[in-house]
């Protein structure tokens, strides 16, 4: 199954739902700011809660956003 019909799957059935979930990924949590969970699309693809976490933060301390 190739990564772009994983992608464009979700991107259609999110565009017709408002829910990304289907078949050929895990399921696909809602976000909430407390969980930041996320979809990482690939030839195995998981839900991570909040995989740039360390990146955001440094973003947002240079930009006095914190």
């Amino acid at each position: 199954m190739a990564l772009a019909d994983k992608v464009s799957d979700a991107w259609i059935a999110f565009a017709r739902t408002g829910d990304p979930n289907t078949p050929k990924l895990p399921q696909w949590p809602a976000f909430e700011a407390k969980d930041r969970a996320t979809m990482v699309i690939n030839n195995t693809s998981k839900v991570v809660n909040d995989p740039l976490r360390e990146e955001r933060l440094a973003m947002f301390q240079a930009m006095n956003l914190d």
